[in-house]
């Protein structure tokens, strides 16, 4: 009787032990307190431009937050889920982790010192986890700036030739120049250090009247994710010839008018 009543003892002390640790389980949909729940979700910030048509790039695969390669890494840059694309996630479906600290991390593209079919789009954010649930977002924004040239109509009347040399930190690093001949209408995409930098641009021209050539250089602060367009013409002043420089360093259509004085040619 006495073993009986000892058996009958420790089974209720074990079924009050598991109601005990089943009172203290977790309430967010964790398997366990040592674990949290997320959704993701990505957004992109290209404003230089991305509405523009281009022949040589395919803008709206980088408006397509479906196409990037979505990463979760921890503390120690160890990647621990990624989706690649991040279409192949089911929208708004949750992810769980361990307690912690991460960074969540977006990209798509590649990074050039300077292209036209090509750039490098990136965003990355850190959070913790703590057995809760949360969403969390990253927002992408690329790592260049775009340069453009628009030519004036009537150039080839004047002048036999004429170019844009462009120069950044990242293309004098690699002995390289990006070059904007007479007949390129594609914008050139330049890789920038994170606060921007100064781009150098060379405007050179030979005029068909004496084969005789000329250049001058404009300087610009470009910051990612902001264009710089030049807008050349020529300008004949007295019966001599030089050209009119007109400066957009917006995405918009403000417009600064440099005049260079005929006298260079």
């Amino acid at each position: 009787m006495k073993k009986q009543l000892l058996i009958l003892s420790c089974l209720l002390g074990l079924s009050m032990l598991g109601a005990s640790c089943s009172k203290e389980g977790p309430q967010l949909g964790s398997s366990n307190q040592g674990e949290g729940s997320i959704v993701l979700s990505v957004n992109t910030e290209a404003a230089f431009g991305l509405a523009a048509p281009t022949r040589a790039l395919n803008l709206d695969t980088y408006k397509n937050t479906g196409n990037y390669t979505v990463q979760i890494l921890n503390s120690d840059d160890v990647v621990k889920a990624e989706f690649n694309p991040f279409s192949s996630m089911p929208a708004g479906k949750s992810i769980q982790l361990p307690n912690g600290s991460y960074t969540l991390k977006a990209f798509y593209g590649a990074e050039h010192d300077a292209s036209r079919t090509e750039f490098y789009v990136v965003g990355q954010t850190g959070f913790n986890v703590d057995a809760d649930q949360k969403s969390v977002e990253v927002s992408c924004a690329p790592t260049c700036g775009k340069l453009a040239v628009i030519w004036g109509t009537n150039m080839s009347q004047f002048f036999s030739d004429y170019s844009v040399t462009y120069e950044t930190a990242a293309l004098k690093t690699s002995g390289s120049k990006a070059v904007w001949t007479k007949t390129d209408t594609d914008p050139y995409f330049v890789k920038l250090g994170a606060d921007g930098e100064t781009v150098k641009a060379t405007i050179t021209v030979t005029r068909k009247s004496d084969n005789k050539q000329a250049s001058v250089e404009k300087t610009f602060k470009l910051l990612r994710n902001k264009a710089w367009t030049l807008t050349i013409d020529p300008k004949d002043e007295s019966g001599k010839l030089g050209i009119q420089i007109s400066v957009d360093e917006t995405t918009t259509d403000k417009v600064i008018d440099i005049v260079v004085p005929t006298e260079w040619l």
